[in-house]
């Protein structure tokens, strides 16, 4: 008896939580995850650039709460400014970021093959991220690119990249993304600048992809479209009716701010989409900060803050344990492997076409 009971004692204290923290509990490794808190606290700053949308710096720089000590230094930029600015500074030997949080582009994917990315996936170590059955078809794929190992999707919704205000632009009338060109809408469109990265860049592509390149063609040349580089002005274009019709601003948490103060309650993502798009996050070479990157990535893809990043920017989570911040435009898990993805590597032909139509076309 007092042998079993010396075994019973012995396997409790080795079943024991490790941690004080509910958060650090049953990690993989408990040792060296407090040694990588302990580092990160010591570096003291994570380095993100990420999107200008106030909301979604709210949600992202929440972290600070849960790891006090940890600061996050976020900088707003669209991905075009953040990579150009990145560019720069590298060249002179300075490597002054962590993570970019946001879509992706060509460059994204350049700068896999040139190193300037290092993978993210090793960095994944907590049961709540690297439990397979917790995201929608896996884990591999969330990765964008082929390796699977770089360039992580946390969130995709379906995306035809188009919204359009349904007082004005009757469903009859505009039924899908290849309404565009019918010439009753000219001058009735705004357009992301598809030139540089980003949802107008993406949403170009997918016309290229499913509709051909003379309908991209004939959507910049015969339709005055109004090109824009801010979300915001072009969510408040559409909700007042200016232009009723918007490519590239697709379920975007900015035009969410109108419509919660009662703006836009029409405004609706057309349908009859098939293609994806979502929202990365990637590793930057020569990180200054890795143990506290490392913290912030199990830390953004925990349920806790997908579900914040679903009901605060209305992000439509990977996680199957995540109610879809925007369930209009949220994926089936049936189809997953069926959606014709904007976001990965195989997608970056037509968006380098896309580049190329925006830059000869429009003046």
């Amino acid at each position: 008896m007092r042998q079993l009971l010396f075994a019973l004692a012995v396997f409790a204290w080795l079943q024991a939580p490790a941690f004080t923290a509910a958060a650090d509990e049953n990690v993989k490794g408990q040792a060296e995850w407090e040694k990588t808190l302990a580092a990160a606290r010591k570096e003291g700053v994570v380095v993100i650039s990420a999107s200008s949308s106030e909301v979604l710096r709210q949600v992202l720089t929440a972290f600070e709460q849960d790891y006090p000590g940890i600061k996050v230094d976020y900088h707003s930029m669209n991905g075009r400014d953040f990579r150009a600015r990145a560019e720069k500074e590298r060249e002179v030997g300075q490597y002054l970021w962590d993570l970019r949080i946001g879509g992706t582009d060509a460059t994204t994917y350049q700068w896999k093959s040139r190193g300037v990315l290092d993978p993210i996936k090793p960095l994944l170590v907590l049961p709540d991220v690297t439990e397979n059955s917790k995201w929608i078809g896996g884990i591999d794929s969330l990765f964008g690119d082929k390796e699977k190992r770089y360039v992580l999707h946390f969130s995709s919704s379906l995306f035809g990249g188009v919204v359009a205000d349904r007082d004005a632009v009757p469903e009859k009338d505009f039924k899908s993304a290849h309404d565009l060109i019918d010439p009753r809408w000219k001058g009735k469109i705004v357009m992301q600048d598809p030139r540089g990265g980003g949802s107008g860049n993406q949403a170009l592509a997918t016309f290229i992809m499913k509709y051909g390149e003379q309908f991209a063609r004939d959507l910049l040349s015969k339709q005055d479209v109004v090109i824009s580089d801010s979300k915001r002005q072009m969510a408040e274009w559409v909700v007042r009716k200016r232009y009723p019709i918007a490519v590239g601003l697709g379920s975007d948490d900015t035009l969410a701010q109108f419509q919660q103060q009662g703006l836009g309650k029409n405004v609706k993502n057309v349908s009859g989409d098939d293609a994806i798009g979502g929202d990365t996050v990637t590793l930057i070479n020569k990180a200054p900060h890795p143990n506290a990157a490392k913290v912030y990535v199990n830390w953004l893809l925990s349920a806790k803050t997908q579900a914040k990043l679903a009901d605060v920017a209305k992000f439509n989570s990977r996680r199957v344990d995540v109610k879809p911040g925007n369930p209009e435009s949220a994926l089936d898990p049936q189809r997953i492997g069926q959606y014709l993805s904007m976001s990965n590597e195989e997608a970056m032909e037509a968006k380098l076409k896309a580049q190329q139509l925006g830059k000869e076309l429009l003046k």
